[in-house]
Parts: structure tokens; sequence; C-alpha cells
């Protein structure tokens, strides 16, 4: 069964029941249509917390606070996305394209072609899935770079961008120290007056983690930088041997 999150900006949506009345599992979230761009937050999170197949988007027109919507979707989460508008012209669907969106569909579209173009792209996207990635893993810890997805036992866990590019460069560096300099040179052109901001990401990016998975990862080597521990390195730990630091 399909899970299907449709985020409905029409004032009268209609795919939401068609699509559960053909068996796929529909979690609806309705917008304000007074402030159609507020809803970026709630729709990045629960997509994180039900983990659609597929996104789709309900939408008189192709907007710049849609575009936005996708685009941040796009970065945030490996999903397919699907933009359905009661109208559009041709730079409206180029740019929703452009913006991350796999397939535009505009009105009209018949209930059965709906849900069959619905299940064509679901089926690319499987084909898509098999081909192996540069995907990084550490015990349940998974980063997959080319969709900007890091999971901790399947379970996804939304991170902003900056905090996406530390976790990269720390796991891909698992066992080993990466320096502060490295950090600031490769993420932030290596502006030294950026150190505090370091600091922040990386706290708030060991406590998204260590929530996740129940134990902490990131550990700091005061005024040189940080180290994304191993399962091997945990087990010393819990061994009450210190693990080596390699520079």
């Amino acid at each position: 069964m399909a899970r299907t999150m449709v985020v409905e900006q029409r004032e009268f949506g209609r795919v939401s029941g068609v699509l559960a009345g053909e068996g796929f599992e529909v979690q609806p979230i309705r917008s304000d249509p007074a402030d159609p761009g507020a809803i970026t937050g709630t729709v990045v999170e629960e997509i994180g917390s039900f983990g659609p197949d597929v996104v789709l988007f309900e939408v008189d027109d192709i907007q710049q606070h849609a575009l936005d919507l996708c685009e941040t979707v796009s970065k945030a989460h490996r999903v397919p996305i699907v933009v359905l508008c009661k109208q559009s012209t041709e730079g409206e669907v180029v740019a929703g394209y452009t913006a991350g969106v796999a397939m535009v569909l505009t009105e009209p579209v018949g209930s059965h072609e709906l849900v069959a173009r619905m299940r064509a792209l679901l089926r690319r996207c499987e084909t898509i899935a098999d081909v192996p990635e540069d995907v990084v893993r550490v015990g349940p810890v998974v980063l997959d770079p080319a969709c900007r997805r890091l999971t901790v036992d399947g379970r996804p866990v939304p991170l902003p961008r900056k905090e996406f590019d530390i976790a990269e460069m720390l796991i891909r560096g698992a066992g080993k120290l990466v320096t502060r300099r490295e950090l600031l040179d490769r993420l932030w052109g290596g502006r030294t007056n950026e150190s505090k901001s370091l600091d922040v990401q990386v706290g708030r990016l060991r406590a998204r983690l260590a929530l996740a998975e129940g134990q902490r990862r990131i550990v700091t080597v005061r005024g040189i930088g940080y180290r994304f521990m191993t399962d091997d390195d945990l087990a010393r730990a819990a061994g009450g041997s210190a693990a080596p630091v390699h520079p």
C-alpha cells in the first residue's frame, strides 16, 4: 500500500478521497489559504514522521510559495513530488521541475488517469532505488548524500542544510578526528569568525542524533575538532578503555 501525503492548497480538494478509494494510505495536510507559506515547516516535519512514498501538492496554480515549498521538501527528503494544479503556463511547469518536482499534472485529469500516473511514478522510483548509491553507514546511522537524507534505525532524522554537511564530513571520517579547521575550510570557506556558529551547529546535530539513537556518537576533542564514534569505539568506551584518536 503506497503511503501518500497530500498537501491540500485548494479550497476544495479531491485527491485524498480518490487515492484512499484506490487503496493508497493517505495523510492529508491542509494549508491556510490566507498564508500558504506558513505550512512549510509542518510539511517537512510530517514527511519525516510519516515517511510517505510520494508527496502530492494539490494547488490552484503554481505560485512562488508552492515552488519554494517543493524545493524545500526536495532538498530535505528523498521522496518524489507531484503537483496537481487547475491551471499552469509552460514557464510555471518548467519552474516546478527545476524546484525538484517529479511530475506536474494540469486539470482536467480524470481519477483513473491520476491513479495510473501515480502508480507509474512509484514503479519508476522503485527501479531507481535499486541502483547502488554513495551511502555511508556507521552502525544504525545511514547517510545518503545523493538525496541528503540521514536515518537512524531506518527512521529519518531531518537536518538543516549546514548540519547535514557537518554530519557528512564527520560520518565519512568516522573513527578519526575531523579538525575544526577542516570543517571551517570546507563549509564556511575558511572564515574563522564562524567558529561559534560551528560549535552551535555541531551541538544541535549531536543532540538530534543522540535523541534518535539513545547514545552520543559525536565527541569533542577540545580545541582541535570532533570525532564520530564507530560501534567499536562505543564498545571500547563502554568497557572503560578510551578509544584512540587518529589525526
